[in-house]
């Protein structure tokens, strides 16, 4: 009875260690398989490849160009502000360059008009006239034009200050006119047509003003009254002579503004003097 329990008991224990055992084979395989916990690892590696190949954005913006251009300070070449040669008027010296203007002269009636630095360029007077200083006078003389080769008349030329061109025909009033008339000579009329030609030709479209002047001799209102009848008179002879009365005034200076002494150095009277300061100026310009 003894040695069968016995042997029972050990058939039981024996089943409960192989039980045990299987449990602990069975757990061990679980553990093995796909349902355990991630490797930390093999999941780091995997965490840090997908945020290689992630696109990091752009977050780098480009800078703003904060250079500053340098102002230019190269000196800028001025203009050449000499007037080009424009004709025989502009050299009278014939030196190939313009002719220097060195002061101005008031020739009155408002026409102030610059002068030359080339004294070689100032006429001489005629015998006995004495030139008063500033006077048209000293203004150069070109040669001598053929169209005016017959006509007792001076030509004188300048420049404004602004550096418009001024011609001026002189007319002794003695050619065209009586004694204290102011009615044209018929004998002036040859003379008259021959600058109104001139100016035609040379300077068409210009204003032309015509300016009479007088001697000393006599009442200095009635000299003043005489010398506008007489640029008056001359002045209707070119519009009659075909210049368009529209381009032409006139004016009278009386014996204000005399262009020669009408007295000699020794206190005598200088009747050329006299003569020269009767006179026609057809100003062109």
């Amino acid at each position: 009875m003894n040695t069968s329990r016995t042997r029972t008991l050990r058939t039981i224990s024996a089943r409960r260690v192989a039980l045990t055992v299987a449990l602990a084979v069975s757990a061990a395989a679980c553990s093995d398989g796909g349902g355990g916990s991630a490797d930390p690892t093999a999941a780091a590696e995997t965490t840090v490849g997908a945020a290689e190949t992630t696109a990091a954005p752009e977050t780098s913006a480009a800078a703003p160009d904060t250079s500053v251009t340098a102002p230019d300070t190269t000196e800028a070449v001025a203009p050449d502000t000499a007037p080009a040669v424009l004709g025989e008027l502009d050299d009278l010296d014939e030196d190939g360059s313009f002719d220097e203007r060195c002061g101005t002269a008031d020739l009155g009636g408002g026409l102030v008009v610059e002068t030359l630095c080339n004294t070689a360029l100032v006429p001489t007077p005629e015998g006995g006239v004495q030139p008063l200083p500033g006077s048209l006078l000293l203004l150069p003389t070109p040669a001598r034009w053929e169209d005016l080769a017959d006509v007792d008349a001076v030509v004188k030329v300048a420049t404004r200050p602004d550096g418009s061109r001024v011609v001026i025909y002189v007319l002794g009033s003695d050619t065209l006119f009586d004694s204290g008339s102011a009615a044209v000579r018929s004998t002036a009329q040859p003379p008259l047509a021959a600058v109104v030609a001139s100016i035609a030709a040379r300077f068409p479209g210009q204003p032309i003003s015509v300016r009479g002047a007088a001697d000393s001799v006599g009442d200095p209102a009635a000299n003043q009254t005489l010398s506008e009848q007489r640029a008056a008179s001359v002045a209707a002879q070119l519009t009659a002579l075909g210049l368009p009365a529209s381009s032409i005034t006139s004016v009278g200076l009386g014996e204000l503004v005399p262009v020669a002494a009408e007295t000699n150095p020794d206190g005598s009277v200088s009747e050329i003097g006299r003569q020269v300061n009767r006179r026609v100026e057809i100003v062109v310009g």
